[in-house]
């Protein structure tokens, strides 16, 4: 099964490749900073250490807000490429081959909320006001009719995203059983 983890990580970096091939000298490298992105990172990451503390959060995240905000932009846009497929399927499907067998750890919600606030910070900090990596500079055209400004746009994102991450993460232990919490001890020795 580790065989397979480690197979199924592999397609995720080459996804990931091909993203920075493609913004690289466009002055879009911001963008590997989309939540997605690291989502899919942690993902692979995960996968080739075994590590379900970066799994059951990255699996979490696109259950819960990845696809879902995936989809609403496409229908939003009318655009769907073949790469954002599989970057937004790839990652949950190999992570849920980890997770069928070690359990969904708890507090993986709360882990990839606390992920996905920070990429907010640093997407604000980081990156080109014109790309609006993860809505940090101000609300997509859709998010505005419910929350205009910047600032009610961000807290609407983070209280709706911790609620979808906390479903997600229940319906997962549900179908997948609960793993062990990590200790730190593990997460030290894991990334050592």
């Amino acid at each position: 099964m580790r065989a397979l983890e480690v197979c199924c990580a592999l397609p995720l970096f080459a996804i990931l490749a091909r993203y920075v091939q493609e913004k690289r000298g466009t002055g879009r490298m911001g963008e590997m900073l989309f939540a997605c992105h690291v989502a899919s990172l942690a993902a692979a990451l995960g996968l080739l250490a075994g590590a379900a503390w970066l799994v059951g959060p990255a699996f979490v995240f696109f259950v819960g807000v990845g696809i879902p905000a995936w989809l609403i932009e496409a229908v939003a846009t009318r655009k769907l490429a073949l790469l954002s497929v599989g970057a937004h399927l790839a990652p949950p499907a190999s992570a849920a081959l980890h997770l069928a067998r070690r359990g969904v750890p708890e507090g993986s919600a709360l882990s990839a909320w606390g992920a996905f606030v920070a990429l907010l910070l640093v997407s604000y900090v980081a990156t080109d006001p014109a790309l609006n990596v993860n809505l940090a500079h101000r609300p997509s055209r859709e998010m505005a009719y419910f929350a205009p400004t910047p600032w009610s746009a961000r807290l609407l994102m983070a209280g709706a995203t911790l609620g979808a991450l906390l479903a997600a993460e229940w319906g997962a232990a549900r179908v997948f059983g609960r793993g062990a919490a990590p200790e730190i001890s593990g997460v030290i020795h894991a990334l050592s």
